[in-house]
């Protein structure tokens, strides 16, 4: 499995809260779609897991917001 996967993502207009500009809770929503997205590229698309009867979870995670995110604007997500 590469060891980075680039997940591209248009911010959308319902993303976009009071203030303007990105949630904050949909970064983290945009981190566990880049996860799925690249364990699905890999070839373990969430079917695969649930046959499995196997799964994976986040244990941590960090996220350090420098600039705020606007509607329209492209983001890549780094796994």
């Amino acid at each position: 499995m590469p060891a980075i996967y680039l997940h591209e993502h248009t911010v959308l207009d319902e993303e976009i809260d009071g203030q303007g500009h990105v949630n904050n809770l949909v970064y983290l929503h945009w981190m566990q779609s880049a996860a799925v997205a690249h364990s699905t590229a890999q070839g373990w698309p969430p079917e695969r897991y649930q046959q499995a009867e196997a799964g994976w979870v986040v244990r941590t995670h960090n996220i350090e917001y420098l600039v705020p995110a606007f509607a329209n604007e492209q983001i890549v997500v780094h796994t």
